[in-house]
């Protein structure tokens, strides 16, 4: 078993000290009063910090928006199979994860990294977490271009020293009135308000607080460093974890005199009612052009969906959803045909949507079952002509800790005993263990 070292918060892991580190996965989290303590950074793993399991290293690549263009998917291919398993793992930031790294490559993987451009800071390395739709400056029910706005925010995060502090697991939405993207789920929102104009929200609640695409960067880094001021000592690594709360925090931004806030341009648009579906099967583009969406079966991309990937040279996004939007295609129907050949679902009815698990037994030495086998199997058994018609997500996980759940899921928790206890979809931020099942896998 592979030791592990853990780091202070903001420590500088690259240049002054060692050139790679190993983070510690165990949490540790206590509760005094209503306030949540965290009495250590979060255990998110990145490039230069990755985190031990069975199948050896962790590291996680960040993508603000889930941005590959096709020579860095080529070079992601590339990495998978040079230093870890030779598949990627897609997770519900839209970043990936590489398995089975050795931690005498950590170097040399970094330099790989960033080479591919998928690095641009080492330092903030774990704190680009920023989503977006995978139609950003293409979809044409946006309310405005997402995709520059994105660029500019990650550039802004990249350059301010001091928001190295924040956990590896802040994130923040850029929402253009399209696909929806805004949720309580995240720590800050940017939410087209209206045409040219964002409203700011965080953990859900609404600031008040107007302002155009340019003022947008600037927006985010003073929320985020007033979130780190806010939560003092108690280490909080979200909004929604502030000892005041994240209506307090709120309200608070509502009355600072550093954010900017102007008038909207126009009067607020609601939202198209087709707007929620999933960005699966054929896209239009707001200039002509299609985009394509897929399904990856269990948000694993193996090295024959690459391949298929590398093939159809195009830029692709991943989505939330663990699963991959191919923009800027021009013949759809041979895309489509590429990508069900590759065994990359198009069809919002196939039997994979919506079945979700964690790395199971063999790659997590918490895991008590092989969760991905169970939920294979459940994902296949929806074929049958005898299954019921129940479409409800389902999340699989080997142990109680619940990781990368999807909101709206019903949770299914292995047991010792063979069986799983299962939850049945629950607020977002409620403890994630409920009733009891006898289901057995």
């Amino acid at each position: 078993m592979q030791q592990c070292r853990i780091w202070p918060v903001g420590s500088p892991t690259w240049g002054a000290g060692p050139a790679t580190a190993i983070r510690d996965i165990q949490g540790r989290r206590r509760t005094v009063g209503a306030v949540v303590v965290r009495e250590r950074d979060d255990a998110c793993p990145g490039v230069v910090d990755t985190s031990p399991a069975d199948d050896g290293l962790i590291a996680r690549v960040r993508l603000p928006g889930g941005r590959l263009d096709p020579a860095q998917i080529r070079e992601l291919a590339v990495l998978a199979e040079r230093f870890g398993t030779g598949s990627v793992d897609l997770t519900a930031r839209a970043n990936v994860q590489l398995r089975g790294l050795a931690e005498a490559d950590l170097p040399a993987f970094a330099d790989a990294v960033a080479a591919a451009g998928l690095m641009p800071s080492r330092s903030h390395d774990r704190v680009r977490n920023i989503l977006a739709s995978p139609l950003a400056g293409r979809d044409p029910n946006a309310l405005l271009d997402a995709d520059a706005v994105l660029a500019a925010v990650d550039r802004a995060l990249c350059a301010a020293p001091d928001l190295t502090a924040l956990s590896g697991r802040f994130l923040i939405g850029i929402d253009d009135g399209g696909l929806p993207i805004a949720s309580a789920r995240h720590d800050l929102d940017l939410v087209a308000h209206a045409e040219h104009t964002f409203a700011l929200h965080v953990a859900g609640h609404d600031t008040t607080r107007r302002f155009g695409p340019a003022d947008a960067p600037a927006a985010v880094v003073h929320t985020a460093r007033a979130f780190l001021a806010a939560r003092a000592r108690s280490g909080a690594w979200h909004v929604r974890e502030l000892p005041d709360g994240a209506a307090r925090f709120a309200a608070d931004l509502a009355a600072d005199p550093g954010l900017p806030d102007h008038a909207p341009a126009g009067p607020a648009r609601s939202r198209r009612a087709d707007a929620g579906r999933p960005p699966i099967g054929v896209l239009a583009q707001s200039d002509g052009r299609f985009a394509v969406g897929a399904l990856v079966p269990l948000g694993r991309l193996t090295q024959h969906h690459l391949a298929a990937l590398i093939a159809l040279r195009t830029e692709l996004r991943i989505t939330g959803g663990r699963g991959v939007v191919l923009r800027d295609v021009t013949d759809p129907d041979a895309t489509l045909a590429a990508l069900e050949a590759a065994d990359l679902p198009c069809d919002p009815a196939s039997p994979w949507r919506g079945v979700t698990a964690c790395s199971g037994l063999g790659a997590c030495r918490r895991a008590l079952a092989d969760v991905r086998t169970e939920a294979t199997r459940h994902a296949l058994g929806r074929r049958s002509p005898d299954a019921a018609p129940d479409r409800a997500d389902t999340h699989w996980v080997g142990c109680s800790r619940a990781c990368g759940k999807p909101a709206g899921a019903t949770l299914l928790v292995a047991r010792e005993d063979g069986t799983y206890e299962t939850t049945p979809p629950h607020p977002p931020h409620d403890h994630p263990l409920g009733q009891r099942s006898s289901r057995r896998g």
